[in-house]
């Protein structure tokens, strides 16, 4: 297997601090809100390149942000979110909520990205952990836990458009907007 191309974001400390929900965000100011939800005890793990991975984001942030941002989930995660929501009869932005525990003001949850992997990366992955904003806490919904990933590295401040890694990662993608609202 081909090394990752982001295989020198494993040797960084901070990105795993990112991955486990502390609030670094404000590093970048890249005007994404300060997180502080993330993974319990995140592991590496290689993504397959030719899988299709989805990304729950909103329509307001700018494309690096939608496409660079670190936080997705693969096929089987993802169609737990969306089987949930189509059983229960929620929209699947609000579903996403739950399942990820993505506080109103960190997202709208109001776009689907949807991108089939083409070169080989890595990513931090493991279930989601409790999101604490404005001193409410989101806790992800327990008794269907879905396994998030975290993938570094996919925007790096500084870097020019074509340099960065999710344009080459993903070249091909769609994104549509979704509902967000309860039933």
């Amino acid at each position: 297997m081909a090394e990752a191309l982001n295989a020198l974001c494993f040797k960084q400390a901070h990105w795993k601090v990112i991955a486990r929900g502390l609030k670094v965000e404000e590093w970048f100011e890249d005007g994404q809100a300060v997180g502080t939800g993330g993974i319990l005890m995140p592991q590496e793990e290689k993504l397959r390149v030719g899988l299709r991975y989805f990304r729950f984001t909103s329509s307001t942030s700018p494309e690096e942000a939608q496409l660079g941002g670190g936080w997705w989930t693969d096929f089987e995660n993802y169609h737990k979110v969306e089987s949930f929501a189509r059983e229960h009869g929620y929209d699947l932005g609000y579903a996403a909520r739950l399942f990820l525990a993505l506080p109103y003001s960190w997202t709208r949850v109001d776009r689907l990205v949807s991108a089939i992997l083409e070169v080989p990366l890595a990513a931090y992955s493991g279930k989601g952990d409790v999101a604490t904003d404005k001193g409410e806490n989101w806790t992800p919904i327990q008794h269907l836990p879905v396994r998030q990933l975290y993938i570094p590295g996919l925007f790096v401040k500084g870097l020019k458009p074509q340099e960065q890694l999710y344009r080459k990662a993903f070249p091909k993608h769609t994104s549509q907007g979704i509902r967000n609202r309860v039933g």
